[in-house]
């Protein structure tokens, strides 16, 4: 008898992909941008019939698309806890995956690869970030040890394990003892717009541009204090304009807001649709983005895209995707930060060099080619199965497994 991967090349079928996309129930994350991203561009791909497991709220852009199989579930937003979120992945996912009909699993969520998966998987991890710092994520010990479970049995079950960035990839090596034969990079995407298709924000003051979310990691007190050193010593008239809401602002963000003076020119641009984040990226003087860190940093590769300088802190994976476009500074440091804004700000020659770079860095980063990196693995992981598949248990033994849950 033939194996799937085999029956799949003599019959010329497509390979069929379950996609996880249950994270696009709820509050639209980084992650959920990434995957309808990668859903866009793997429908591009000869050979790829892409399903969509959804929850039980289709993600409305899809509704109607004929080019998508789409998939819904039980899963619903109750269901995002890390413990409710494994159990369902252990007792409903895999008969979902089987009545699909699919040839591979792809868990695009950081975990989800369940024990019982029917099919060859493969899990993308996009950060490790709560597994660094659990307490800033979970209330209890008991999600923390869920996450964790989660996390780390998944790698161990996939076929192959990708990552967005050399940076996650070392740490998932490190911290998930993970065979490096199985573990590959495949980097997030971006699309570079035709200048002339972008509609330019109406004349106002010029603005510096924050794009992302206010967990700790993000470090928005740094902004702020950058800003306000700006504000001192050189233009009091340039804005800074944050994606998000004020209300949203927690701990130390919140207070080095509230230390501002009362007069300082901040916006809080609220959730925006992709075509004002264009705009807002097209006329903004830079993008500051000061993360302790980052397991990719798509802000940063949207506004080069986009012909937005960026001024990007030195840390985790941002050195990686910024490369030589773009300023990079040490987060903590308000003098060099604001010295980097200047330089960029009141330079035009200097200003144009990082607008080019930026294009030119930016396409080197497409969606086709993270869709056709992908695909690859696909076809790998199935030209490595057979009749007898089992998920193999591709871990290298520590010396000592002395992780604990704090």
């Amino acid at each position: 008898m033939l194996c799937r991967a085999e029956t799949n090349v003599l019959m010329q079928s497509p390979i069929r992909v379950m996609v996880d996309a249950r994270m696009l129930i709820g509050r639209f994350s980084g992650v959920g941008r990434v995957v309808t991203r990668l859903v866009d561009a793997l429908v591009e791909q000869d050979g790829i019939k892409v399903i969509a497991l959804c929850g039980c709220e289709v993600y409305s852009p899809w509704t109607g698309r004929k080019d998508i199989e789409i998939v819904t579930s039980s899963f619903r937003r109750t269901h995002r806890t890390p413990c409710r979120r494994a159990l369902w992945e252990e007792t409903v996912l895999p008969r979902i995956i089987r009545r699909a009909g699919a040839d591979v699993f792809h868990s695009t969520w950081n975990s989800g690869v369940p024990a019982l998966c029917p099919v060859p998987s493969v899990l993308t991890i996009h950060d490790l970030i709560p597994w660094k710092n659990p307490k800033e994520h979970f209330a209890t010990v008991r999600q923390r040890s869920c996450y964790r479970y989660a996390v780390r049995a998944s790698a161990r079950r996939a076929s192959y394990v990708t990552t967005v960035s050399e940076h996650i990839k070392r740490q998932a090596l490190d911290i998930l003892y993970l065979n490096p034969r199985r573990v590959l990079t495949v980097p997030n995407g971006v699309v570079v717009p035709d200048s002339r298709t972008v509609e330019p924000d109406p004349p106002g003051p010029p603005y510096v541009l924050y794009v992302g979310g206010y967990e700790a990691r993000k470090n928005i007190a740094a902004v702020f204090a950058a800003m306000r050193r700006y504000w001192e010593r050189y233009d009091r008239a340039l804005e800074l304009r944050l994606t998000g809401f004020v209300g949203s602002l927690r701990g130390a963000a919140a207070t080095a807001y509230r230390n501002l003076p009362g007069d300082a020119p901040v916006r809080f641009l609220g959730d925006i649709n992709d075509q004002e984040l264009e705009r807002q990226y097209g006329s903004a003087q830079l993008l500051l983005m000061l993360s302790r860190d980052e397991g990719f940093g798509l802000p940063v590769l949207e506004a080069m895209a986009h012909g937005c300088p960026v001024v990007a802190a030195a840390r985790a994976a941002l050195p990686e995707v910024v490369g030589d476009a773009g300023l990079l500074v040490d987060p903590e440091n308000a003098d060099e930060i604001s010295g980097a804004m200047r330089m960029l700000i009141a330079n035009p020659d200097l200003r144009a060099k990082y607008v080019h770079r930026g294009r030119q860095r930016a396409r080197t980063f497409s969606w086709k080619a993270t869709a056709s990196q992908m695909r690859a693995v696909y076809e790998r992981v199935l030209g490595e199965t057979d009749q007898s598949f089992a998920p193999p248990d591709h871990v290298r033994e520590p010396a000592s497994l002395g992780h604990t849950v704090a």
